[in-house]
């Protein structure tokens, strides 16, 4: 029998005590430094975003760009999956944070078109691949299973609150203030190293051994999530769940700065705030999904999560004609008396909408994240988590191209109502597929 590492006992000590999660110094740590990368990374998105549709002026080349940052989730992700269930996670997370301050660099050093921003995007993306899978794979050997709803909305707050203050405070101080993305750059740089330098303080984190939880997986390397998930009916229709809202994001990414501009009429950098409620929305969700998890059938969680969000999707596209005929009456009226120079009934409205979108998604989001944790055997869920994120690449590289076209020539408020139809259906056709019962399998068994 091997002896237990000083690392492993700690973390046992943590857990027989009951010590909250944030206070365990190998999961704080993990947290500190997915918050300052992501923090940096949602940062970059979107000021890069701003700077295609500032030199461009037109939908398809966000959406473009949005491709660039999300199209390395396939083959570099199924290469940081494996990667993530072989070698250091600790050790990938490092390097995955420090490559991501050096692409910075670079682009600080000697950016000069839209190429570059282009360039930049993808050399972000493809690091970003093996920081996110490490990470992802590493929660479930820092936290026991009945830990991991919670572990899971603290996860996928810290995301939240990244985006809250990457998107809506670093990216348009520092373009408005000093229009300059050579320091957003070095700023977000200096976050990743700081990721890079959190991450080296988690500790050893012992690889489960692959005798010990199911034996060798056979054939190709990059097939192996796949035939994981496919061995599994239930783990595959979560894969689906998370596949599918991935997919809407994806898309609504490339399509936001004309929604903001041509429906909302407003700055892009100033209309970025009327969608940051979703944000508070998936923190608010997330307290809700992390209770309900392991309470109620994930199908029904799921379920209402989608119907929510397809149908607050549906009300966002229309949030100018919905505004105009709520404030014929009288408990509404007080919309059709808001104008803020551009900011009118229409803004105010999408603000409402966004909140309850956020809850929503983190309602599919949480739920199909912790049954892949239940389900997928340890040292494999590295690769199923890649072979998920490069399913939503995939599923949304040609729709979001083809959404983007699309906005250029008939608007963007019918391509949103589209979207919304077509994630809906396929849902639809998800959750009516046939499942097995959902016992906890022996993946997490320690």
């Amino acid at each position: 029998m091997k002896p237990v590492s000083k690392h492993s006992a700690h973390l046992t000590r943590d857990r027989q005590a009951g010590t909250p999660l944030l206070k365990q110094r190998p999961f704080r740590m993990l947290t500190l430094s997915r918050f300052n990368s992501r923090v940096a990374q949602n940062a970059l998105n979107f000021g890069l975003l701003l700077i295609v549709v500032d030199q461009t002026g037109r939908a398809v080349f966000s959406s473009l760009l949005v491709l660039a940052l999300v199209l390395p989730s396939t083959f570099v992700g199924l290469v940081a999956g494996a990667a993530a269930d072989i070698l250091p996670r600790r050790l990938l997370i490092v390097a995955g944070n420090g490559a991501r301050a050096l692409v910075c660099l670079g682009f600080v050093l000697s950016a000069e078109n839209t190429t570059d921003c282009y360039l930049a995007a993808v050399g972000l993306a493809a690091a970003s691949q093996f920081a996110v899978a490490a990470e992802g794979s590493m929660t479930p050997l820092l936290v026991s299973r009945t830990e991991l709803p919670r572990a899971n909305a603290i996860i996928q707050g810290t995301a939240g609150g990244a985006q809250l203050l990457g998107m809506g405070i670093l990216t348009p101080v520092v373009l408005r203030l000093f229009h300059s993305p050579e320091i957003l750059f070095g700023i977000a740089g200096a976050l990743f190293a700081a990721a890079a330098v959190q991450a080296s303080l988690i500790g050893e984190v012992r690889s489960p051994g692959q005798r010990e939880i199911g034996g060798d997986p056979e054939g190709a390397w990059w097939a192996v999530g796949w035939r994981q998930m496919r061995g599994d009916p239930v783990v595959m229709h979560a894969a689906m769940e998370l596949t599918l809202i991935s997919t809407a994001l994806i898309i609504m990414g490339g399509l936001i700065p004309k929604y903001i501009s041509d429906t909302l009429s407003l700055r892009i950098d100033v209309g970025v705030v009327v969608l940051l409620p979703a944000a508070v929305g998936v923190i608010g969700g997330l307290r809700v999904a992390s209770f309900l998890a392991h309470r109620i059938p994930h199908a029904l969680l799921s379920t209402g999560g989608f119907v929510s969000f397809v149908v607050l999707l549906m009300m966002l596209a229309f949030v100018n004609t919905e505004s105009g005929f709520l404030s014929g009456y009288g408990m509404f009226g007080w919309l059709g008396d808001i104008s803020i120079g551009s900011f009118n009934g229409g803004g105010v409205l999408a603000m409402m909408l966004m909140f309850p979108l956020g809850f929503s998604f983190a309602l599919v989001a949480v739920a199909g994240q912790t049954l892949l944790n239940d389900r997928v055997p340890l040292y494999l869920q590295g690769r199923v988590v890649a072979t998920q994120g490069a399913m939503a690449a995939i599923a949304a590289s040609v729709p979001v191209v083809v959404a983007g076209a699309m906005s250029d020539v008939v608007g963007v408020t019918p391509v949103i109502a589209l979207v919304a139809g077509g994630i809906g259906m396929a849902a639809a056709l998800n959750l009516r597929q046939p499942r097995e019962p959902e016992p906890v399998a022996g993946g997490l068994a320690r």
